[in-house]
């Protein structure tokens, strides 16, 4: 921020043209929130009108259903199953796919560049699309939900691990080449030592966003907590709903948690 003393002796924190344009951005924000407010056909006056019910509708989460735990942890087990079993098939598939992706590793730019196109489409395709269009095929269940992210983490780790990639000094591709190694001795012996710390930090974060989108397909019938969850939500059983919630939020933030500390060690 530039300070500037006037003729007056005041002091001006910014310029005429500074805050012109922080006037018209606000008039701008404003603006595209009242064209919203009116695209979506929102009644602002029954939205206010119903605040009152907000105390009595958190009081009918205040309860905990204990008698679902049991049931819940095994979904639960369900949903952390089908993210653990899309996070290896994926990982796998996306380990080969990134070094063919990657510029100083490709085989050929052509290659590179058609790899990198497949996973911007999928990564263009949100989850809950992918996954009605593989439900669609394969029914409901795990198994559409297990090939829709196990297709949401190939998109995700091949884009992150050939970026990871892409970043290597290219000095010791030429010098191994160089030496007459060849194309699988140079990922081996060359960039496995270099990338690996960075892939099991993509990967960590990525068994996060698996489990939570695992749970999240779960409330559209891919089995899991999530279905439970759907299923109390549905039928209003308050107590069961506040019950999974504080299971959910419990094993996010134990997983979390876990996930920390072996980054701390591995870092170490």
């Amino acid at each position: 921020m530039n300070i500037n003393v006037n003729g007056n002796g005041k002091i001006a924190l910014s310029s005429r043209s500074q805050q012109m344009t922080s006037f018209l951005i606000a008039v701008g924000a404003i603006g595209l929130f009242v064209i919203s407010l009116t695209m979506i056909n929102l009644d602002l006056v029954a939205f206010v009108g119903r605040l009152y019910r907000i105390p009595h509708i958190l009081s009918l989460f205040m309860a905990l259903e204990f008698s679902i735990f049991g049931e819940a942890i095994g979904e639960l087990v369900v949903s952390i199953a089908m993210a653990l079993a899309a996070l290896l098939l994926g990982g796998v598939i996306s380990l080969f796919l990134s070094f063919l992706a990657a510029d100083n590793t490709a085989p050929s730019k052509t290659v590179a560049a058609a790899i990198k196109g497949l996973v911007s489409t999928i990564r263009a395709i949100p989850n809950i699309v992918l996954i009605l269009m593989i439900m669609a095929a394969l029914g409901l269940g795990p198994v559409a939900a297990v090939t829709s992210l196990t297709l949401s983490s190939i998109g995700y780790f091949t884009k992150a691990f050939a970026s990871t990639i892409e970043e290597q000094d290219t000095a010791l591709i030429e010098s191994m080449r160089a030496t007459g190694a060849s194309w699988f001795q140079i990922l081996v012996h060359g960039f496995f030592p270099n990338v690996m710390p960075s892939f099991l930090a993509w990967i960590s974060i990525r068994l996060e966003m698996s489990i939570s989108e695992s749970i999240s397909l779960g409330v559209i019938g891919a089995g899991g907590i999530g279905t439970m969850l759907s299923r109390a939500i549905r039928t209003h059983r308050h107590a069961e709903v506040s019950m999974l919630i504080l299971i959910i939020f419990v094993t996010m933030l134990t997983i979390e948690i876990l996930l920390n500390i072996v980054k701390k060690k591995a870092n170490t």
